[in-house]
């Protein structure tokens, strides 16, 4: 009766000793504000930049103007895609604009812009860093 016992209680230990993965320690940069952050397996270790795209909208006299705004609260360094498409009768236009931002802590950029007589228009704007993207905006008018 003792054996069958002891084998039951033994399985039992060795079962509750399966190791458990290793912790997960966040990286956060010194300048970042302190933060308390629960962390998933597959999440990026450091807090992500907070930042936001707005796509501005203008009337003009001869018709619309879009300017790609990026806004940043923790330093961004990365880059972004700016395009905008007009449909009309006579077919379509494309404009597209890219480049690399770099931002402080709490600052905004204008990183591009593109005026069109008229037409459908839908502008897309997207802001990527090394941990991927950031933020986006779409604009349709």
């Amino acid at each position: 009766m003792k054996t069958p016992l002891i084998a039951a209680a033994l399985t039992l230990v060795t079962a509750c000793a399966v190791q458990t993965p290793a912790e997960v320690h966040p990286v956060i940069p010194p300048e970042a504000p302190s933060v308390t952050a629960e962390f998933v397996k597959g999440e990026r270790a450091s807090p992500d930049p907070s930042a936001d795209c707005k796509i501005r909208e203008t009337r003009t006299a001869t018709g619309v103007r879009f300017e790609a705004i990026v806004q940043a609260d923790y330093a961004v360094r990365g880059s972004y895609d700016f395009t905008v498409t007009a449909q009309g009768p006579g077919g379509s236009s494309d404009v597209t604009q890219s480049g690399e931002v770099d931002l402080a802590d709490g600052e905004s950029a204008a990183v591009g812009s593109a005026e069109f007589s008229g037409g459908r228009l839908r502008a897309l704007l997207t802001l990527r860093d090394a941990g991927g993207e950031l933020c986006s905006a779409e604009r349709l008018s």
